[in-house]
């Protein structure tokens, strides 16, 4: 089973995205992953797939977000102070990531269901 073209492109600019910051070339990167050049073009291009081993082992080699590339969004995660984060998180015990977690809601005006939650501002122009 192959990949839909939304998916192929996705992971194809999450390939390329990740051997460029790495300042690889295709060759470079070709030979880090153990396949062949035309093939490192081809999956760069969406004119092929990889298997799920084969995705894995790319996305473990290049540190690419498999969540990235399935659950795509309009969200860029591969920044350096989204990465920050993550690398913190493991290391916060269940209150500081009860703190985080109310702190984000509260940034991205959504309560803890995940629904949007309705700002002064929000009521203030609703009643005008």
């Amino acid at each position: 089973m192959s990949l839909s073209i939304k998916d192929a492109r996705i992971f194809s600019v999450a390939l390329k995205n990740a051997r460029k910051k790495r300042k690889l070339t295709q060759a470079e990167c070709a030979e880090l992953l153990g396949h062949s050049v035309s093939f490192q073009k081809d999956l760069e291009r969406c004119r092929c797939s990889t298997s799920i081993e084969g995705f894995y082992h790319i996305c473990r080699t290049l540190n690419i977000s498999a969540d990235d590339c399935i659950f795509q969004d309009e969200y860029d995660r591969t920044g350096s102070t989204y990465q920050t984060l993550l690398r913190l998180l493991p290391r916060c015990d269940e209150k500081a990531l009860a703190a985080l977690a109310a702190a984000a809601a509260v940034l991205a005006d959504v309560g803890p269901d995940n629904q949007p939650v309705e700002t002064s501002k929000d009521i203030t122009s609703s009643q005008t």
